[in-house]
């Protein structure tokens, strides 16, 4: 049986606007490259037959199938790249009927929320390369490899090498129409625009399936509220418009790199599995995962809703102290 793991890197990926309205590290496609060449030695070494590969216009795994030339067969998805979303969402989905064990991911969290609409039960590896990140992780790209090696080539079972994250739906009279991984928030700004938020001061309102204090981004208004991690059942809803309640203050968080800004919290409450909340804000947009994506107009009925199925999550520390143990 032939072993393989699907590889996606989001070339656009920590290249977005907010390199100039804050101190956004950039990273460039030769850091890229070099993640690669680094995941492809832990393949190599755990012994893994193939990689399949989402291709892109910059050729970003070109260094590491050099590198590597007579240790492990490359295979590169068979379409064109347009440089859209939709590419990484084709290739998960590709990947996921090729039978891959796992999908290593460049970029942040818009990057792997369209790449979950592809990859279904296919776990990802996410390593981060985007901005105000929450679903991936600063994650070496060597022990990136040897996990991902592990998974497929059987020393870990998906069950103890992963955790499954949770999502949010949104729904637009009665059908859904996309989703996130981490935030949807509410914004009174009327266009997707250039797409990222980093104005807290725009929001209405916000849902979130994480608030985990070392975080950055808006899910951290959150954390100065609520702990929240990947795997707990619950979510947390914020209002930041209307009159106060009981709950409403005043909370100091890093919105994005370089800023922290202090906002004000008209109330918040934990949100269940399968709840449903109606957004009673016209017009406005949704931002998911940072990047406005779904204008709301007039009559048309908008509701935001947690579940329990997001994706797996190959968590790396996890499958590191497992084949140390058992080497």
């Amino acid at each position: 049986m032939t072993t393989s793991v699907g590889i996606i890197a989001n070339p656009s990926a920590g290249k977005d606007i907010r390199r100039l309205v804050a101190q956004g590290r950039v990273v460039s496609n030769q850091e890229k490259a070099n993640i690669l060449r680094r995941v492809y030695s832990g393949l190599v070494a755990t012994g893994v037959d193939r990689v399949v590969v989402m291709p892109d216009t910059s050729g970003l795994a070109r260094p590491a199938i050099y590198d590597t030339r007579g240790q492990i067969e490359t295979q590169w998805l068979d379409f064109t790249p347009t440089g859209s979303q939709g590419d990484s969402t084709r290739a998960a989905s590709m990947m996921r009927d090729l039978g891959v064990s796992c999908i290593v991911t460049l970029g942040g969290d818009g990057t792997n929320r369209v790449v979950s609409k592809g990859a279904g039960e296919t776990p990802l590896l996410p390593i981060s390369t985007g901005t105000n990140n929450v679903f991936p992780r600063m994650t070496e790209g060597t022990l990136a490899g040897l996990s991902a090696g592990a998974l497929a080539t059987g020393e870990v079972e998906r069950d103890e090498a992963c955790r499954r994250s949770k999502r949010l739906d949104v729904v637009v009279d009665g059908e859904t129409v996309d989703a996130s991984l981490v935030d949807a928030a509410v914004s009174r700004q009327m266009f997707v625009g250039a797409r990222a938020v980093w104005e807290p001061q725009s929001l209405y309102s916000m849902f979130l399936t994480r608030a985990e204090a070392g975080c950055i981004g808006l899910s951290s208004i959150g954390a100065r509220l609520k702990q929240v991690e990947i795997d707990d059942p619950f979510g947390i809803y914020m209002r930041f418009d209307g009159e106060a309640d009981e709950t409403a203050t005043r909370v100091k968080a890093p919105v994005g790199p370089g800023l922290v800004s202090s906002v004000d919290v008209m109330g918040w409450r934990v949100i269940e599995p399968g709840e449903s909340i109606e957004i009673d804000l016209r017009p406005g947009t949704i931002a998911l995962d940072g990047e406005r994506e779904v204008e709301m107009l007039k009559g048309q009925t908008v509701e935001v809703s947690m579940a329990l199925d997001g994706p797996w999550v190959v968590d790396v520390d996890h499958v590191m102290r497992l084949t140390a143990i058992q080497n």
